[in-house]
């Protein structure tokens, strides 16, 4: 099942690709990219004030499987990012997989 969540999220990136995140004061580290690829996004609603020229329209997605700790079994969770992949406050925890 999967659960839509849209939350910011703070993203640790290393060759490219996100390897940590912190969500809700809990740190996953990512042990699979599932997948990787781009999403349209919803940009006539997130113009937050800027003029629709600075809005991205088009959103990185990266699906990862990713567990809390070692005795946590992995989750598969979509992060996605709108402009620079390595600024980690520019993320967001998309979509969660049960």
């Amino acid at each position: 099942m999967v659960r839509l969540v849209e939350e910011s999220i703070e993203v640790r990136v290393g060759e490219a690709r996100p390897e940590q995140f912190l969500w809700r004061g809990r740190l996953y580290r990512v042990t699979e990219v599932v997948d990787h690829w781009q999403e349209r996004r919803d940009w006539w609603r997130a113009t937050g004030g800027q003029s629709l020229s600075q809005v991205p329209l088009a959103r990185d997605v990266w699906r990862v499987s990713a567990s809390r700790g070692l005795s946590s079994a992995p989750g598969v969770y979509d992060l996605g990012v709108d402009g620079d992949p390595s600024s980690a406050s520019d993320w967001l925890l998309l979509r969660t997989q049960d």
